[in-house]
C-alpha cells in the first residue's frame, strides 16, 4: 500500500506569488535561467538554478551551487518572501489553458513505495539529472520540485476537489505564458461556505486515507 501524506508547505507569500512562480528548472539552458533571473530577481530560478547568482561559467554541479541554492531560500524564508503552513496540509493546484483544466492533489509520498515499486514507475531517468536533484534537496533540506503521480479516478474525492475549489484560493493569478495557477489549501482551518462542504472537507483525509491508502 502506498503512504501519501499532509504537510507543512513552505510556500510564496501570496502578494508575491507570481513574482516567484518559474517553470522547471530542466526547460531552460544556463543563459536562459539567467536571462530570467536578472529580468525578475525573485524568480525561484535562483534556487532552481543558483549558477544563475554566480559568475558565468561556474559548473552548474559545484557545491558553490548547491550550497548558493540553500543560502538563497534560507535568506528568502528569513526575509518573509515564503511562509510555512502551522499545520499539515493536503494542497489542490489547478493549471488552466485555453479553456482546459487541471486540477492536481498535492501531498507527500513514499520514496520506498516508489523504490519497492508500490508506486509504479513510467520513466527510466538519467542518473546524473538523478544525483543533481539528490545533492539540490540534500542542500536545501527540502523536496524544491513536485513529482507528478496518477491515481484512479474517483467520484467522491472528485466531488470533493469540485467543492474545495468553491472556496477562497491562497493563490490565482496568470503567468506570463497565459496560464491561469490557483491553489487552494486544505486543513481542518479551511473557510468553507456551507455546511455540506465544511463536512466533505473533513472527510477528505479519511477518503484519501482509503484511496491513496495513507496510514
Amino acid at each position: 500500500m502506498s503512504i501519501i501524506r499532509p504537510f507543512k508547505g513552505i510556500r510564496p507569500r501570496a502578494d508575491l506569488a507570481s513574482a516567484i512562480a518559474a517553470l522547471p528548472y530542466d526547460v531552460y539552458n544556463s543563459e536562459e535561467a539567467r536571462e530570467i533571473v536578472a529580468a525578475e530577481p525573485k524568480s525561484f530560478l535562483q534556487i532552481d538554478r543558483a549558477e544563475t547568482l554566480l559568475p558565468k561559467g561556474t559548473n552548474p554541479y559545484s557545491e558553490a551551487v548547491y550550497k548558493t541554492a540553500s543560502e538563497t531560500l534560507n535568506r528568502m524564508i528569513d526575509e518573509g518572501s515564503f511562509l510555512q503552513d502551522k499545520e499539515p496540509c493536503y494542497y489542490l493546484y489547478a493549471l488552466t489553458m485555453n479553456g482546459r483544466t487541471q486540477t492536481g492533489l498535492v501531498g507527500c509520498a513514499s520514496i520506498d513505495d516508489y523504490c519497492n515499486n508500490v508506486i509504479l514507475k513510467h520513466e527510466n531517468t538519467l542518473e546524473a539529472k538523478e544525483q543533481d536533484r539528490i545533492r539540490h534537496i540534500d542542500a536545501c533540506s527540502a523536496q524544491t520540485g513536485p513529482i507528478f503521480l496518477a491515481y484512479r479516478a474517483d467520484k467522491k474525492l472528485g466531488e470533493i476537489i469540485k467543492n474545495v475549489r468553491l472556496t477562497p484560493e491562497v493563490y490565482d493569478f496568470t503567468s506570463d505564458d497565459g496560464i491561469r495557477h490557483e491553489v487552494w489549501r486544505i486543513d481542518k482551518m479551511s473557510t468553507i461556505r456551507s455546511e455540506e462542504h465544511t463536512s466533505e472537507l473533513q472527510s477528505l483525509r479519511h477518503l484519501v486515507c482509503r484511496l491513496l491508502l495513507e496510514k
